[in-house]
This record gives structure tokens, sequence and C-alpha cells, in this order.
């Protein structure tokens, strides 16, 4: 099983955002990201996070060349770096997302991200306001009123 992150794009005022611009992260280490480093961060356009390893790359690389770092400990923090990008990379491209504007919404865990968006779009609200009767007057009338739902929605009274 794996945990995916929701995130929902913004939206005009009244509008509902677009499903196809809801993004599923998972979480937990990525393999590409180990790999590819800062490549892999501007295919899942983290701009401003694939420029900021590049230069503590280029730091740590240009750093350790002038004060004469053997190549064997190069390649241990090479793979260092490998391995905290191959751990927080969803993180960093999930903060990118944020700085757009983007919300995280929901934490879903599924087995793959197939099963997560259609257990997330088969109870998906996309104004995230719900509509229901909730008893308001000492009477007994009833009167309809917006409940405000997180993860989970319950009416309140």
């Amino acid at each position: 099983m794996a945990v995916y992150t929701v995130h929902i794009p913004p939206a005009a005022r009244g509008e509902s955002p677009l499903p196809e611009r809801v993004v599923f992260l998972r979480d937990g280490f990525s393999t590409p990201a180990f790999l590819f480093g800062p490549l892999w961060l501007l295919w899942r356009r983290a701009f401003l996070p694939a420029v900021l390893w590049s230069v503590l790359l280029a730091v740590v690389f240009g750093g350790g060349a002038a004060f004469g770092l053997n190549a064997e400990a190069a390649s241990v923090l090479q793979l260092a770096l490998g391995l905290l990008l191959g751990l927080e990379g969803p993180r960093l491209v999930a903060w990118s997302l944020e700085r757009k504007g983007y919300t995280e919404s929901a934490v879903m865990v599924a087995d793959s991200i197939d099963e997560a968006e259609d257990v997330f779009f088969a109870n998906w609200r996309p104004s995230g306001v719900v509509m229901t009767t909730v008893p308001t007057t000492a009477g007994g009338a009833t009167t309809m009123r917006p409940v405000i739902g997180g993860l989970f929605e319950e009416p309140r009274a």
C-alpha cells in the first residue's frame, strides 16, 4: 500500500477547480529523484527547488574541489545528497505546488495511483461545502445551512 497526498489547484471564486489539474503525489522514497536529481525536479515542474538543488550540488562539489576533497569522499557525498533528494523530493514538489496556490486536501492510502484517484473522485465535493439539514431552532424547525467539512465530514449543530 502506498500513501498519496492530494493537492487541489486554486480556482476562481464561485468556480470549482478542474479535476484534470488535481495532483496526486506518492509519499515515500522516489527512485527517479535519487537517480536523476535536479532533472527529476524539473520534470515534476518544481523549478525553484531544481535550481536551488543544482546550486547546492555546485557549491558542495566546487567547495570540495577547492579544499582538495578526494574522489571517495565526493562519491559518498553525492550518494548522501541523492538519498536526501530521494527521501524528500516529493515534499519539495509539494512545497512547489503550495507556492503556486495548490492546497493539500487529502491523504489517500491505496495500492496504486489509479485506485487512489478512483476513491478520491468518488467522494470529492469540489466546493468543499455540503448542504445539510440541521435543527437550529428550539421549536424543531429545520433550516438549510452550509457545513464545511474536512477529511471527515459530519453535520455540526
